[in-house]
């Protein structure tokens, strides 16, 4: 079984924690950021509202024993196009996968897999 857990991007400070508390009902987040314990604020899943970007882990680390989390942009090589690869995760139909919505990989390889970034911090290792 996966370890649930999330990380948290302070959108104003570009700060990560980890979250005290997330109240999916209403987008709103409690953490220590910003300088402030116990602080709250909303958040959105995918950047566009609110001050804080809220990412859930894979449950998979890559091959350095970092942890991968949806929106980190992944490196590496893939066995099907014969090259390497700069794709960013997904959740799709119930399971984290890399790759563009064309051709989803999934992640039964993630130990070749390196991550450089994230697609809120690095928006521009995906549009290049």
């Amino acid at each position: 079984m996966r370890e649930i857990k999330f990380d948290a991007i302070y959108k104003p400070t570009g700060e990560h924690f980890t979250p005290i508390s997330i109240n999916f009902n209403d987008n709103s987040i409690v953490g220590n950021f910003d300088g402030v314990q116990g602080d709250w604020c909303h958040f959105s899943l995918d950047g566009k509202y609110g001050d804080v970007i809220l990412r859930q882990y894979t449950g998979l680390k890559d091959k350095n024993g970092k942890e991968i989390y949806e929106g980190d942009v992944v490196t590496g090589v893939n066995r099907i196009f014969e090259g390497e690869i700069l794709q960013d995760v997904n959740f799709l139909n119930g399971c984290f996968m890399f790759g563009n919505w064309n051709a989803h990989e999934f992640f039964n390889n993630h130990q070749f897999i390196e991550v450089i970034g994230n697609i809120y911090e690095n928006p521009e290792l995906i549009n290049s």
